[in-house]
């Protein structure tokens, strides 16, 4: 799905912003890797645990620990969210010179981008875990729901819809679609 996203974006960024576009998505392209390391880090310090206790039928094991997996997985997508809130023009300087328009550009779109960090590690959490419990068909919906089905059409139509913003909330908007769809899709597997 970073695949995915890189390529798409990159032409929607060149057809919206030309060169200084594609130059401060390059930046976001940098960061996403590392947002993403981070998540797979968490839940993947956490399937042993869970497909232990899937294997021994301990439950209570599995929800104690998925818990703490969404705990931790909330609390580095607001710290992250926060920082690139805050702080976009020092995390833009660590690449380019940000007297340039393509670091402006990036300095401007980049907190549009964090918002939906919280939504990306916790989809990439929610993904694991289902592995973890031998449910691969879920953790495959939510992969292909958040890098294919939402993404394109969100970097599409927002765009069109809101302005150069949309470019940058395309990803935060197919990730928070994809967990919506995700936590309706286990409240109601509970319903039954």
């Amino acid at each position: 799905s970073i695949a995915l996203f890189v390529y798409i974006g990159n032409l929607v960024f060149i057809s919206y912003l030309v060169d200084d576009g594609v130059g401060a998505f390059g930046i976001a392209c940098y960061y996403t890797p590392f947002i993403f390391m981070v998540g797979n880090s968490i839940v993947q310090s956490a399937q042993p645990i869970i497909s232990f206790n899937h294997g021994t039928g301990n439950s209570q094991r599995i929800k104690d620990t998925r818990r703490l997996v969404m705990l931790t997985a909330t609390g580095f997508g607001i710290i992250t969210t926060a920082i690139f809130t805050l702080m976009p023009e020092l995390l833009v300087a660590l690449f380019i010179d940000t007297s340039t328009r393509a670091a402006q550009i990036a300095i401007d779109g980049l907190p549009y981008f964090a918002s939906g960090f919280i939504f990306f590690i916790l989809n990439i959490c929610l993904s694991g875990y289902y592995q973890s419990i031998e449910r691969m068909k879920p953790a495959t919906i939510i992969m292909l729901m958040r890098g294919l089905l939402f993404l394109i059409p969100s970097f599409h139509l927002l765009p069109m819809l809101i302005g150069t913003e949309g470019i940058w909330l395309a990803t935060p908007l197919a990730e928070a679609i994809t967990l919506a769809i995700a936590v309706a899709g286990i409240r109601i597997k509970k319903g039954h």
